[in-house]
């Protein structure tokens, strides 16, 4: 099967690196990862990719520029793998350069194909994360239909039971920490943790915990399900959980979202990894250290404000660790340079709507 990881733009490197250690190579493309794989690569990578939004099957690729030709040559996809009577589905399409570029009228005729193959009317749904979505896109008149094996999108692991304003999504965190470098051979910190995400999938990375494992999946109701395939990868997958032995710490001056952060990582399952604390701030006595974090920023302070906590960051880093590596958002150069340390830009994506650059600054 030919298979594509999505990954938000400008984390592509980091899903591909991951493929990587799954043994998988893929090749990067804008806003994902193409790769090949059968039934396990296909539950390995949605069981285990902590950076990508979603993993699609293509079924087809073909040149299309009448309806007619759609129609059929759509109806050589193999449905019969993807569909059935009971699991609703949604058609999403989008044009790009092509002759058919009313994306209603290609959603219908997608439709009437797969209605043709699989021989019954297939139930439908307004959400993409309810049954199985067939995702269709056309540029420059090439048709590429793909089905999304994951259902609802990836950075939704299962844990997030209590939440902050402004959460940082889980798949961004986790890019976050997998761009550091950390793996957890020293003590990781996340001054600004609201909720607690950084922290939690910095654990679950040291733990080599797989994101997914308690999370359901769209490929789990298709026709072509291995059940027996799914229970074998994941006892795999969990027999390689290992301790964390290092601190991994979150401090929050909103005593809310120290809660908020607790309550998360015991539904995450690493409760006993993490430490988080109502403080801003503290004076910690490490000699190295991972910062990695999410300061305010954009509609939630002016510029004036936010620029007092980014230099109050720079300041706390540097009073308080010998060696270290910080990793840090920042919708611009001028407020990363407020830190006062020399920051160099890793990527940038978008966060919330914002666009953010991902910066570090390290010593020793």
């Amino acid at each position: 099967m030919k298979l594509f990881a999505v990954s938000q733009p400008g984390i592509e490197q980091v899903t591909a690196d991951e493929l990587q250690t799954l043994g998988l190579n893929g090749t990067i493309l804008p806003g994902g990862v193409e790769f090949e794989g059968g039934l396990r690569e296909l539950y390995r990578a949605n069981l285990w990719l902590r950076s990508a939004s979603r993993v699609l099957v293509r079924l087809c690729t073909f040149r299309a520029k009448h309806f007619a030709e759609l129609v059929r040559k759509a109806s050589k996809c193999p449905w019969s793998h993807y569909i059935t009577p009971e699991l609703p589905i949604k058609v999403r399409a989008t044009s790009r350069r092509s002759k058919l570029y009313h994306t209603k009228a290609i959603e219908e005729r997608v439709l009437r194909a797969i209605k043709e193959v699989v021989g019954f009317e297939p139930k439908t749904t307004d959400y993409e994360d309810e049954g199985t979505s067939v995702i269709v896109r056309f540029e420059n008149d090439i048709c590429t239909i793909s089905v999304n094996s994951s259902g609802a999108l990836l950075h939704r692991r299962g844990y997030r039971v209590a939440e902050t304003e402004a959460p940082l999504r889980e798949n961004l965190a986790a890019a976050m920490v997998l761009l550091s470098g950390w793996r957890g051979e020293v003590p990781l910190v996340d001054p600004f943790c609201g909720s607690g995400t950084i922290p939690i999938e910095a654990a679950l990375i040291a733990a080599n915990i797989p994101p997914g494992f308690k999370r359901e999946f769209a490929f789990m109701k298709w026709p072509n399900f291995d059940s027996s395939l799914w229970e074998e990868v994941k006892s795999e997958a969990l027999s390689g959980v290992r301790p964390v032995n290092v601190p991994v710490l979150g401090f929050d001056i909103d005593p809310d979202a120290v809660s908020a952060a607790e309550k998360n990582a015991r539904a995450a399952g690493v409760e006993r990894f993490v430490t988080f604390k109502n403080l801003s701030f503290p004076e910690l006595n490490f000699s190295e250290a991972f910062i990695v974090t999410n300061p305010p920023y954009g509609v939630r302070l002016t510029f004036v404000r936010a620029s007092q906590v980014y230099r109050r960051l720079g300041e706390w880093v540097e009073a308080n660790f010998k060696r270290y590596k910080l990793l840090f958002l920042a919708p611009g150069r001028r407020l990363a340079r407020e830190t006062g340390l020399p920051v160099e830009q890793v990527t940038h994506f978008s966060n919330g709507g914002i666009t953010v650059g991902l910066w570090v600054a390290e010593k020793g």
